[in-house]
């Protein structure tokens, strides 16, 4: 009887959606928990690492286990309690190497049966070539003192830090240890400060040489991609009893002013959704070279100096990767096909908080449109293209198998699912879907999703909550949808505009400058400078949908109205950078220097992409050569490849 029990539990994992971008044999056998020991070493930009393992077998027999891991040193594997040392092999496909990594295979040495459970250790070395990792020189600091490093790991990038189970399907408790050489640095980790020395060291050190040791764990499993690291003379300040501001000392008071409220954000989210679980709330603004907005580690949020304007109006970033302690951290996509399960649901109820913040729906729907805006274009972009990977990313469920997940990843996900979500609140009632997604949660904490499994939940729920005259309306009116939302590579099948009195003033200012004579300013054009920053942004999205229809000397009254080129929010000035090289109203004379050094000094992909997407191929190769120590290998990996997609145009004005 067991044996047809257990047979029936491994057919029935099959019918999962799997992922496609793991070399582990995850469905056979599962990380229960990973502690990590890693000596830093800084200045050499080298780590040496160890990593003991805990894992439950899940299938009949086990006599191998397979791990994910990109460009590193094993050293060797054995069993921590006798000290057998393992036969292993690194499996690898050229094709693959530099884009997914390769297969770590171990051999047991034995047979393991369903159930069992079993440890072992691994030794190793990483360096530049971690791509999760950013080794940072003096120079390149903001204080000037020491070495920094910080890590990346979503989406499959953790796999250069650590051999493991590099897949959004498999949660675990990790614990860690880190050793400084310089008594400057200090560490934070994802997870919970430990002290008093609570995990005994797994390797031999020269403890002369070792200045500092920071121990962490966290007790909440996640996946691989939300471990995190930060070093360097980075320091906290707290902004309330469990939310604090971590950076470098430079700038860490300005940071803290600009996100006092952190708490207050904290606050908003669980009026909507419900009890924040991870205890303490911890945002890291990281240096300009961070390639993201934000990113959702527990207990660690990383950020880009860019969300920090002087007026919070950058805050919006802090909210959704608050949000994401819910949807992410807690329901987690089980592959980055079903990213949306992680991004559109964050972007629905960071947008709850922002009503809270706002106080008016008019200005959560302009961001709502600016949204919509770029996920419109990017279809375009997408579907314009003869490659069905490409094509697929228009869709909310992209072909990632034998590709980077990096790639696949745009604003279709956060936009696209938060528009399906959107429709089908609106389809449920407000009410009703808010416990929805609250029962959601409970049913699927800290277990990891797809597109079926919320549709399954969707109709059960439904169906116990309403009569069955209201059920099979609803349903059916989400079954004509829903497939083709996620699966369709065109627009959504259901149009939503979000107009609105907020946006529509954007709008319309947008129009009268397009209809103005050249050289001249619309009448109430100073209306402007009473926006908000989402307004300023939906006024240059609207431009760029139309760019063709604006001349020079029109983009040059814009500037000198507005002072464009000068303007301190980032977020306005990458589309306003990109509206200039799109007209060719960047030059030597006006604000292509200007543009030149934004890209130099800030690494964030959704800012500077668009830059290198609008210039010729050879300024954005030259422009890239003279950043690409500064930028992260992500954005690295990135920016090449929007460049071996261009022409070789050249535009002899860029030059």
């Amino acid at each position: 009887m067991k044996f047809y029990i257990i047979a029936f539990l491994i057919f029935a994992s099959f019918g999962v959606d799997i992922d496609k971008n793991t070399f582990s044999n995850y469905k056979e056998v599962k990380m229960q928990h990973l502690h990590i020991e890693w000596l830093l070493n800084l200045r050499s930009k080298i780590i040496d690492g160890s990593a003991e393992y805990t894992f439950k077998v899940t299938t009949a027999e086990l006599k191998e286990v397979h791990l994910d891991i990109y460009q590193m040193e094993i050293k060797y594997a054995y069993y921590p309690n006798v000290g057998k040392v393992l036969d292993w092999h690194v499996e690898s496909d050229p094709k693959q190497s530099l884009v997914q990594g390769d297969k770590l295979i171990i051999k047991l040495g034995q047979s393991y049966k369903y159930g069992d459970i079993f440890q072992l250790r691994i030794k190793y070395q990483i360096g530049e070539a971690a791509r999760a990792l950013s080794f940072m020189s003096i120079e390149q600091t903001d204080d000037k003192k020491a070495p920094y490093l910080f890590s990346q790991c979503e989406a499959n990038n953790c796999r250069s830090m650590i051999p493991l189970q590099d897949t959004p399907s498999i949660k675990f408790t990790y614990s860690a240890t880190v050793l400084t050489q310089d008594s400057q640095i200090n560490v934070f980790m994802s997870g919970l400060p430990v002290k008093n020395n609570k995990f005994a060291l797994m390797e031999q050190y020269n403890m002369n040489g070792i200045a500092k040791i920071f121990q962490f764990e966290l007790n909440i499993k996640i996946p691989a991609y939300l471990i995190a690291i930060v070093a360097g003379t980075v320091q906290e300040k707290a902004t309330s009893q469990r939310t604090s501001v971590i950076s470098e000392a430079k700038n860490i008071d300005i940071y803290q002013k600009e996100l006092e409220d952190l708490d207050k954000y904290v606050k908003y989210l669980e009026d909507y959704i419900g009890e924040y679980k991870w205890g303490f709330y911890k945002i890291v603004i990281l240096p300009a070279s961070f390639p993201f907005g934000g990113m959702e580690n527990p207990l660690l949020t990383f950020a880009n100096p860019s969300i920090i304007v002087g007026d919070k109006s950058g805050v919006s970033v802090a909210i959704h990767e608050i949000a994401h302690s819910w949807f992410g951290n807690t329901v987690t996509c089980n592959n980055w096909s079903n990213m949306w399960i992680n991004e559109g649901f964050c972007v629905f109820l960071e947008r709850k908080g922002l009503l809270q913040l706002f106080g008016e729906i008019d200005y959560v729907y302009v961001n709502s449109q600016v949204g919509t805006k770029e996920m419109n274009a990017l279809i375009k972009e997408f579907n314009s293209s003869t490659d069905p990977v490409i094509k697929s990313y228009a869709s909310l469920h992209p072909i990632t198998e034998d590709h980077n997940a990096d790639d696949s990843f745009s604003t279709i996900p956060y936009e696209r699912g938060y528009q399906l979500l959107f429709y089908l609140e609106s389809v449920i009632s407000e009410i009703k879907f808010q416990q929805l997604l609250k029962d959601w949660l409970r049913q699927n904490e800290y277990q990891s999703a797809d597109e079926n499994d919320f549709y399954n939940f969707m109709i059960v729920w439904i169906k116990s909550n309403f009569t069955i005259e209201q059920f099979l309306a609803i349903k059916q009116q989400i079954d004509t949808v829903y497939t083709k939302w996620i699966y369709d590579t065109g627009s959504p099948p259901v149009k939503l505009g979000f107009i609105n009195d907020a946006s529509t003033q954007a709008t319309d200012l947008a129009e009268d400058w397009l209809s103005s004579r050249p050289g001249e300013q619309p009448q109430g054009f100073e209306i402007f400078n009473q926006f908000k920053s989402n307004q300023k942004q939906l006024f240059l999205s609207y431009m760029q949908e139309k760019y063709t229809n604006l001349n020079t000397i029109t983009m040059k009254q814009l500037d000198l109205s507005y002072n464009l080129s000068d303007n301190k929010d980032a977020e306005l000035l990458f589309r306003w950078y990109t509206l200039s090289i799109q007209t060719k109203y960047a030059t030597t004379n006006t604000n292509l220097n200007k543009i030149r050094t934004f890209v130099g000094k800030i690494g964030r992909m959704k800012m500077i992409n668009p830059i290198y997407k609008a210039l010729d191929k050879n300024t954005a190769q030259t422009w890239y050569d003279e950043n690409k120590n500064f930028y992260h290998p992500l954005a690295k990996q990135s920016i090449e490849n929007i460049i071996k997609s261009k022409s070789q145009y050249v535009n002899v004005e860029l030059l």
